[in-house]
């Protein structure tokens, strides 16, 4: 695959070969009977987002570089990094600023992936010999399959963690830190941590919630996760032509496409590969078999089917746990496609009242999906269906009443709540003379209530 490189760092793949090549290692390790894949260094989880709504996205960088070539973290690392990527960024816009071929750029702070592949490769520390330089770039494309086969790639033959953001946010960013393959070298699952800010609202322009701790994903929840390619960019202007900020979106070089920050050599050419395979995870019982039983009974079945108990970080953290009751969730993709799963809190063996991670599971054959060891544990107190429509009463208007009640989980929603797959929402319809599209959700995690019209 010949890849050539623009001024600003971004490869573009146009599927010839040719130029020099350079051959790749293998940072894949046997564990079981499963290879996993690391970063040349190891990562620590870190957050931000306490100053910028670009907070996320130098969190995850600052991870990245910490994964190729063991980045130290300075103490004040979100000011510096989007400091520095705002520097960066507006570099790449003709001067005078948004009156040239690029304009001044739309993203959180000013700050866009070229300008933060450019500031990490200042801010980095040289790898010592015979390691490669740091060479930081970004990689775009309209074609998944690309940039999801980069991304393994970065992970596997150059020792690169992967930076990208998630539900189609420009400020949801995470580190892909880790990738289990099976014998066969098919993709089993992806592990990251989330760069989001943990405290205050701790969620995206989408309202999405920002992940603690170790989030592993299967291949078709990651696949249908980073579905979506970037679009909210800047609330202030998305979907709105000019909207205020110079330019509208659709003009951003990143708009509309799928991205990818990793560390390649600063070669002209890679040696190509084979694409890879995405497994899908086997399920644990014959398809439509699934209820809430079978879901909590047989979830470490799911989990080790999907690869997890090769994640001896993961594993160990969870299967100490104890499987709760698990709740079936009609819930929706980032694309909008139906995502049908149940949810299963992982609890405390010494307080059935905290949960230490969550699961989720296909609904129709219990198929791994994705799971969260959390950073530190959480309450978890569900209300149940008779008791939530009970609290959605609390915020009705006179003459009005309730429809529905569906357990569900929509990011691309406005719920007025974080939202989160480990954390659904009973969603009722309002009816009344006051009332036409407002809807009383609540969450099933603590039962918070809130109304929306």
């Amino acid at each position: 695959m010949k890849i050539l490189k623009s001024a600003i760092g971004t490869f573009i793949a146009l599927g010839v070969y040719g130029l020099p090549q350079v051959a790749s290692a293998n940072f894949c390790a046997l564990s079981g009977t499963n290879n996993v894949c690391n970063p040349r260094h190891g990562v620590a989880e870190l957050h931000a987002g306490g100053l910028s709504v670009a907070g996320s996205f130098a969190a995850a960088a600052v991870m990245g570089a910490e994964g190729f070539s063991n980045s130290p973290v300075p103490p004040d690392f979100e000011l510096s990094i989007i400091s520095g990527c705002t520097a960066q960024t507006k570099t790449l816009a003709a001067p005078p600023i948004g009156t040239g071929t690029l304009p001044l750029s739309v993203w959180p702070a000013t700050c866009n992936p070229d300008g933060m592949a450019l500031h990490l490769n200042a801010f980095s520390p040289p790898n010592p010999f015979p390691e490669p330089p740091v060479h930081w770039i970004t990689f775009k494309s309209l074609d998944q399959a690309s940039a999801l086969n980069e991304l393994i790639r970065g992970l596997r033959d150059f020792g690169s963690p992967g930076v990208v953001p998630i539900y189609g946010q420009a400020d949801h960013w995470v580190s892909v830190t880790q990738v289990t393959t099976s014998p066969t070298n098919v993709i089993l699952n992806v592990r990251a941590f989330d760069g989001g800010w943990l405290g205050g609202s701790g969620v995206d322009s989408g309202f999405n919630s920002y992940f603690s701790g170790l989030q592993s994903w299967g291949t078709t929840a990651w696949k249908n996760t980073f579905f979506t390619v970037v679009t909210a960019i800047n609330p202030a202007c998305d979907g709105t032509p000019g909207g205020g900020c110079g330019a509208p979106p659709v003009n951003d070089p990143f708009a509309n496409h799928f991205v990818l920050m990793y560390e390649p050599p600063a070669v002209s050419s890679f040696a190509p590969v084979a694409p890879v395979t995405f497994g899908i995870a086997p399920g644990i019982v014959a398809k439509g078999g699934m209820n809430e039983a079978v879901a909590q009974i047989r979830l470490m079945d799911a989990l080790v089917a999907g690869g997890i108990d090769s994640d001896v970080t993961m594993w160990n953290g969870i299967k100490g746990g104890t499987p709760g009751a698990a709740f079936r969730v009609a819930g929706v993709w980032p694309s909008g496609a139906a995502y049908d799963y149940y949810l299963v809190p992982i609890l405390s063996s010494k307080n059935t009242n905290t949960a230490i991670g969550f699961a989720q599971l296909d609904a129709a054959d219990g198929s791994f999906q994705g799971v969260n060891l959390l950073t530190t544990p959480a309450p978890f107190t569900p209300v149940r269906s008779p008791k939530a429509r009970d609290i959605a009463k609390s915020v009705l208007g006179q003459g009005e009443s309730l429809t529905g009640g569906t357990l569900t989980w929509d990011p691309r929603s406005n719920t007025g709540f974080a939202k989160s797959p480990n954390a659904p929402y009973y969603e009722f319809g309002i009816v009344g003379a006051d009332s036409k599209t407002a809807k009383a959700l609540v969450r099933l995690n603590d039962g918070m209530v809130v109304r929306t019209n």
